[in-house]
């Protein structure tokens, strides 16, 4: 048998990430006694699939932080110069990821007496020090409101943690001077993760953009950023025994009775899919019951319940559907969205005056004969995206005494960060393109100005009597609302 030194055993150690967290770093359990560090499989995935930009969208509660935190540690006690950066959400969480970080770095001390000290600087800084060396690493904590470091140095770890969540207006500029600070060297970091909180943030974006790719105008281009998704579903913890005491009535038997149409589809995906035997699958459906209720419980109607999707997701489209007053019913948004798939052609169109381009996603191309419609949702330059959708309408009819109802095609949708005029410009080349289609702009800017010259707009109409104006576009209003959306 090889017997190896002390400091090749040190070196195996360090050498194997996962090991050194789960043989070197202990952790408050929820029952508040302090164990071992023996990661979770969501946080053992996310310490073996990291690559050096991430986007994570993951569960409440399941660790994530902890195993950057752990992870950042172990770089500054190992690598000198090492500057890591989180960056929480709110005060009080950076402050007990502060605490954290100190306790990770007691409980490796307890074992390797000889590793850098810990320098407590500021409420916001952790040094490492070893003044016989010269070795020397700073560990920051902040949240998004007080991030205050200089431009100047650079930064190799660096988490943005419950982006979703960040006050409006910090994003920006947090990602101005902490992630630009970040250089392109093997061995940088940096970590972007939060629970969902609904579509209109940076982080739902930002998370798509990883999965679909950014629109530059010549084609769809891979984010930098790798996407990873976590179910609640696979996660230990996440389960409720037959007998446990917070069973809801009814439900402490096996198997459960009423299972609904979500939880027959989940309870397959959990058998089928992730191999999970009927009697797990059970006291998971149980605990989802429970969370289902218990967020559901804030008001008399019931409404909150959506908050679950969120908190605990299980797919990573509806996780980010989060309105309670949604004009349609969430599950159905969800099925429309799992049924969503990429353009499989991509086309350019092409701006005379500029030469620039534009990118088109197309699903459906043009058909000689067929009749599209253009419709515009323009932004405001750089500030908004704009959006154009071209769309085919067939009428109903009756075949073998059955009713087939009218088709609504979406054929193509044309997206960018573009001014009014040149919006105006791609969106005349796309309706030249489909059979020169009717145009339907929102009134609502300038870009009707621009699009006077195309031979065939839409005539706004009131929405209540049918009579016709002169006016061009479609005005949206409180009046008009309720017609776009029934």
């Amino acid at each position: 048998m090889t017997t190896l030194t002390r400091d090749e055993a040190m070196k195996a150690l360090f050498s194997d990430r996962r090991l050194t967290l789960e043989s070197m770093l202990e952790i408050e359990n929820k029952e508040r006694q302090l164990v071992p560090f023996i990661l979770n499989p969501i946080q053992r995935d996310m310490q073996e699939t990291s690559g050096i930009r991430d986007i994570y969208v993951k569960p409440g509660q399941v660790g994530a932080t902890s195993i950057w935190a752990g992870d950042f540690t172990i770089d500054n006690i190992t690598i000198n110069g090492t500057v890591s950066v989180i960056i929480s959400y709110d005060e009080f969480s950076a402050q007990r990821l502060l605490l954290k970080a100190k306790k990770f770095h007691q409980s490796i001390q307890r074992r390797i007496p000889t590793i850098p000290k810990l320098d407590h600087k500021s409420a916001t800084e952790l040094s490492y020090i070893d003044k016989d060396t010269g070795f020397y690493s700073s560990f920051y904590i902040f949240s998004a409101r007080s991030y205050v470091m200089g431009r100047g140095e650079p930064i190799h770890n660096l988490l943005l943690d419950e982006y979703a969540f960040w006050p409006l207006g910090t994003h920006e500029a947090i990602w101005a001077s902490a992630v630009q600070r970040v250089p392109l060297v093997l061995g940088t970091k940096i970590r972007v993760q939060s629970t969902a909180n609904g579509e209109d943030n940076p982080f739902c974006e930002m998370y798509k953009t990883a999965k679909e790719g950014i629109s530059l105008g010549v084609g769809r281009t891979q984010s930098v950023y790798k996407p990873h998704f976590y179910p609640w579903f696979i996660h230990p913890e996440y389960s409720m025994l037959v007998d446990s005491p917070f069973c809801l009535d009814g439900d402490t038997q096996y198997p459960l009775p009423n299972l609904q149409d979500d939880e027959l589809s989940l309870m397959r995906l959990l058998i089928n899919v992730f191999q999970v035997d009927e009697h797990e699958a059970m006291d998971k459906l149980r605990w989802r019951r429970y969370k289902k209720v218990e967020v559901a419980s804030m008001r008399r109607s019931g409404e909150t319940v959506f908050i679950f999707s969120q908190e605990y997701p299980e797919d990573d489209e509806s996780c980010f559907l989060t309105a309670s007053d949604q004009a349609y019913d969430s599950e159905i948004i969800s099925q429309k969205l799992r049924n969503c798939y990429p353009a499989p052609i991509h086309k350019s169109m092409v701006n005379d005056r500029t030469g620039t381009s534009a990118g088109v996603d197309i699903w459906y191309d043009k058909e000689e004969g067929e009749i599209y419609l253009l419709s515009i949702d323009p932004g405001k330059g750089k500030s908004s995206e704009s959006v154009a959708h071209v769309w085919c309408f067939k009428d109903g009819y009756v075949k073998d005494d059955r009713e087939v109802f009218p088709e609504m095609k979406h054929c193509a949708t044309l997206a960018g960060w573009y001014d009014e005029w040149e919006m105006a410009m791609y969106c005349k080349e796309l309706g030249r393109y489909y059979n020169e289609a009717v145009i339907v702009p929102e009134d609502n800017l300038d870009i009707v100005s621009h699009l006077r010259d195309y031979p065939d707009l839409y005539i706004r109409e009131d929405p209540r009597s049918g009579k016709s104006s002169r006016a061009i576009g479609w005005q949206t209003n409180v009046s008009t609302k309720p017609y776009m959306i029934t």
